[in-house]
């Protein structure tokens, strides 16, 4: 089957910016801490972030709960792969920045889209930064890494290629098996997948909600910064 053709109907099935945006929040008050060494997996935060939390990544503290539960699914069926978490929280102001250039990218490639089209096409792979899960805290990217300490390939190198999709049938056999082992470890923990990035689980946020039928998402955005960061307040931003 031609590659567009099957990409589109992908596309289909993805949940959309529109499923999310009307659903309510109700945070359940879970603070936002630095991922510590309670969790055994390699924590290596973004450059984007650094201004904000530095070298630390912070999450909800159920989060970390659900981390460690990963990685122990991961360890007890495939002991050789470890669990790297390479995002958490986003600042808002960096996921807008992401979604505006990521959108202007799009636009380029695709002038006939406009309007509420062009939006959920970059939603795709980047959230549209109002229904976004990674400023709540609840969101992750995480990578498998071998026992040397190098990431396992799990798709292309270019940020967006749509064989990032996780079911794409247009990568090897052995790289879609392991999107299925990350996928799997991260679902028995109680995450939500994300079809069109392999990488991206969520917990507490609008997605999912909406991928377990939840009647809220239990955890609002935040703007903070870590009270380590030099030149900001620590802590919620006013």
């Amino acid at each position: 089957m031609n590659k567009e053709i099957y990409y589109a109907m992908l596309e289909k099935q993805f949940l959309k910016y529109s499923d999310y945006v009307s659903i309510p929040v109700k945070d359940n008050g879970d603070p936002l801490v630095p991922i510590g060494p309670e969790f055994e997996g390699k924590v290596t935060n973004y450059e984007e972030m650094q201004p904000y939390t530095g070298d630390s990544i912070y999450v909800r503290s159920r989060v970390v709960d659900m981390l460690i539960s990963a990685r122990a699914a991961l360890k007890n069926t495939f002991p050789d792969y470890e669990l790297e978490v390479v995002c958490g929280y986003r600042h808002p102001d960096v996921q807008e920045k992401a979604y505006s250039d990521y959108k202007a990218h799009v636009k380029a490639e695709n002038p006939e889209l406009d309007g509420e089209e062009l939006k959920e096409a970059a939603h795709r792979l980047v959230a549209v930064p109002e229904v976004a899960g990674h400023p709540t805290g609840g969101a992750v990217d995480v990578l498998l890494i071998n026992a040397d300490g190098e990431a396992v390939y799990l798709g292309p190198e270019e940020e967006n290629s749509r064989d990032h999709y996780v079911h794409s049938p247009f990568i090897e056999k052995d790289v879609w098996h392991r999107r299925q082992i990350l996928r799997h470890c991260m679902l028995q923990a109680g995450f939500a997948p994300t079809d069109s990035e392999w990488w991206h689980f969520a917990y507490g946020d609008k997605e999912w909600a909406k991928y377990y039928n939840q009647p809220a998402a239990l955890f609002e955005q935040i703007r903070f910064c870590s009270p380590d960061r030099d030149g900001v307040s620590g802590g919620k931003e006013e």
